[in-house]
């Protein structure tokens, strides 16, 4: 039998780290795999087959969670106190101390890159002229790909800050649209709002406050879409629908690329697009800095040059892309629109006609991913690099890495817009339906109006509001928590507009969550609470102190005014009745009666008792009379109170047939306009069960 090769031994990583990461890395890589390809779904199945494997399974969780255990509390150290997690379901509900240990490496490798590269952290932040962009990578192998990339600007000076229409970002006020010329129109600028006004007498302002005093729609709703008759009208010509051969796309070196930041730049720009007849748009957006968020940049393809428009610098001269953005002759050619719609109307009054999403077509075609990335390996055997995903787009100058991962976004645009267009023509039946299809769907996307969140301190609603962070967290609070989680969300959304920063830059969610839980009232149990510690909750820590003790102070008042209040009394009774009922506290005790009381040892009907009950039940429905040896002070009291119900009663028999089975014995009185009868009623052995069977005899 051949010898198991014995593993091979674990490089130390103090004489030896290049080689010991290098181990690390597939050791974590090969997990991952295996992990990966366990089917999740059928664990409990495969568990149920074989006893073993449900052993060893079970053997290896406990394995992951001593590890995932002593990583924490490793990584941890003396800054971050964790207590060991139990089970799986332990980890998922305290999965926020994991990521205050995350946090904590996190800020810890930011004071190590400082120190790295140099940075003079007492040198003041005013006196820094550019931005200071860090730029770290890493090679595995002898592979010359770059795997991990990270672009950091530190000390940006904010583009907020030199806007000429800074952003408004009240909870309170509708949006305002931008748009002051409507270039392409079919319809005035002014149509559909509620006035005759002339759109040169009246400006949006305006129109914004019409709607606001006739109360149409609600308080945040903007303006209805300057656009929308255009876009529902849009004619396409025959030869639309007709397959062309596609145009190949130019190589990616040798196309001109043009960075566009000057008015001058942007009018040549404007010129040559309006000579095309199909163009492709792109948009990279930053949204941690700023609450509404910022357009950083706008890529715009066209079959020979690639343009890269600086957004930050020309952001109010912009509009003037409204010239070849809405002529229906020319096609913009868009992937997943839906927030790019709503960001050129946000921040240029730019609005699109004529839009072919290839996202939309992706869907129609039925391929199985939909991503630009899957499309450009289909159709261009290109591999897209997504290093700089999230990098900070407002870094200026823009590095050259960034500048060709912006233009690869259209650069193979069009070029799959005809492939795609092609196929869906091949594929369609003969009204062109799939193709008309994602005309269509790519209609109700440039629709889109663009509309600014509120806030809703009341119900939580909307996907900033309190409750969608709380269901989506699975988080349970007591009364006080739950007091100062919606205090303590509120500040928090009031901070972020006030200031133009994110939500998540003021307050993360799992730092939200652990104020909520351990209510702390003062400052430095504020800052301990959050590591490392937002810039904007150390400079309200005391507010945010005050905040919670007032929140909770509130839930105890509440508390005590609802047990002093009062219980409720029946109208009907007087005075006396009141009094009786507020003094005993006591509901009302129905005697409850077996059917077999009333019989005899032979079986027989005990007429005497029988007419001992229905006296007693139906004192409601007929004249009572009393009986001295039933009768004592407590029944006396609540028979009064009885005939006083039953003289303020009025009881009207519907038919012949009306029966009313009485609670407290179980005998059901046949009411009839002649006559009142009892019908004799047995009850069965389970009379736990409540099945009663209704016997065949009657008595007059």
């Amino acid at each position: 039998m051949a010898k198991q090769p014995e593993p091979s031994a674990i490089p130390d990583p103090i004489t030896n780290y290049a080689e010991y990461e290098r181990s690390l890395l597939r050791a974590l890589v090969a997990t991952t795999k295996a992990v990966n390809a366990l089917p999740l779904g059928d664990l409990a199945f495969y568990k149920s087959l074989d006893r073993t494997f449900a052993e060893e399974l079970a053997i290896c969780a406990d394995k992951a969670l001593y590890i995932s255990n002593r990583l924490v509390q490793y990584a941890g150290g003396d800054a971050i106190q964790t207590e060991e997690f139990k089970d799986v379901d332990d980890l998922i509900d305290r999965y926020g101390e994991v990521i205050d240990v995350v946090d904590n490496l996190l800020e810890k490798t930011d004071v190590c890159l400082d120190e790295i590269l140099g940075r003079n952290t007492s040198k003041p932040v005013i006196s820094q002229t550019t931005p200071e962009v860090a730029q770290l990578s890493r090679k595995y192998g002898n592979d010359t790909q770059v795997d991990y990339k990270f672009i950091y600007a530190r000390n940006i000076v904010r583009p907020q800050l030199r806007f000429k229409d800074p952003p408004e970002n009240s909870a309170n006020t509708p949006w305002i649209r931008k748009i002051k010329e409507k270039p392409n129109a079919l319809v005035p600028l002014d149509y559909g709002l509620p006035s005759s006004a002339s759109p040169s007498t009246m400006t949006p302002a305006m129109s914004s406050h019409i709607l606001q005093t006739l109360g149409i729609g609600d308080e945040l709703r903007s303006l209805p879409h300057p656009y929308e008759y255009e876009i529902n009208n849009t004619t396409y010509p025959f030869h639309f629908f007709e397959q062309r051969p596609e145009q190949m796309y130019q190589p990616f070196d040798t196309t001109s690329a043009t960075w566009v930041d000057t008015e001058e730049a942007l009018v040549t720009m404007c010129r040559k697009l309006e000579g095309e007849s199909e163009i492709a748009v792109d948009l990279e957006h930053h949204d941690y800095r700023s609450f509404q968020g910022i357009v950083c940049l706008m890529q715009i393809s066209t079959r020979e040059e690639d343009f890269v428009v600086d957004t930050l610098e020309l952001r109010d001269k912009l509009s003037m892309l409204n010239q070849s953005f809405t002529d229906p002759a020319i096609v913009k050619v868009f992937h997943g629109a839906e927030s790019d719609i709503l960001w050129l109307q946000r921040d240029f009054g730019v609005y699109i006609v004529d839009l072919f999403d290839t996202y939309h077509a992706s869907h129609l075609l039925a391929f199985p991913a939909h991503s630009l990335a899957s499309l450009l390996a289909r159709y261009c055997n290109v591999t897209a690099d997504k290093k700089y995903q999230l990098a900070d787009w407002r870094i200026r100058p823009l590095p050259t890495e960034m500048l060709k991962y912006a233009r690869s976004d259209t650069h193979y645009l069009l070029y799959i817009y005809d492939c795609m267009r092609n196929e869906l023509l091949q594929k369609s039946n003969q009204n062109h339906n799939l193709l008309r299809a994602t005309l269509q769907r790519s209609q109700l996307t440039a629709l889109r109006r663009y509309e600014k969140e509120g806030y809703d301190h009341e119900h939580g609603e909307g996907s900033n509001g309190w409750r969608w962070h709380l269901t989506k967290n699975h988080r349970t609070f007591n009364s006080q928590q739950f007091a100062v989680y919606k205090a303590i969300h509120a500040w928090r959304d009031q901070a972020a507009r006030e200031e133009d920063e994110s939500i998540m830059y003021v307050l993360p969610n799992h730092m939200l969550f652990t104020l909520s839980e351990r209510m702390p009232t003062d400052s430095a149990g504020v800052i301990g609470c959050c590591n490392p510690c937002p810039p904007m909750v150390r400079m309200y820590a005391s507010d945010l102190g005050v905040l919670i003790s007032r929140a909770k102070l509130n839930v105890s008042v509440v508390q005590k005014v609802d047990t002093a209040m009062p219980k409720a009394v029946h109208s009907r009774f007087d005075e006396e009745a009141k009094e009786e009922v507020e003094r005993d506290g006591a509901e009302v005790t129905v005697t409850r009666l077996r059917a077999s009381a009333l019989y005899d040892d032979d079986g027989k009907l005990r007429s005497v008792d029988l007419e001992k009950v229905r006296k007693r039940t139906s004192v409601l429905f007929g004249s009572y009379e009393a009986n001295e040896d039933d009768e004592d002070d407590e029944y006396a009291r609540w028979r009064d109170v009885a005939e006083k119900i039953r003289a303020s009663l009025m009881f009207t028999v519907p038919g012949r047939a009306t029966r009313i089975k009485t609670m407290a014995t179980g005998v059901t009185l046949a009411l009839a306009p002649e006559a009142i009868k009892i019908k004799q009623v047995e009850v069965s052995a389970d009379e736990e069960a409540g099945e009663k069977k209704i016997g065949a005899s009657e008595e007059e």
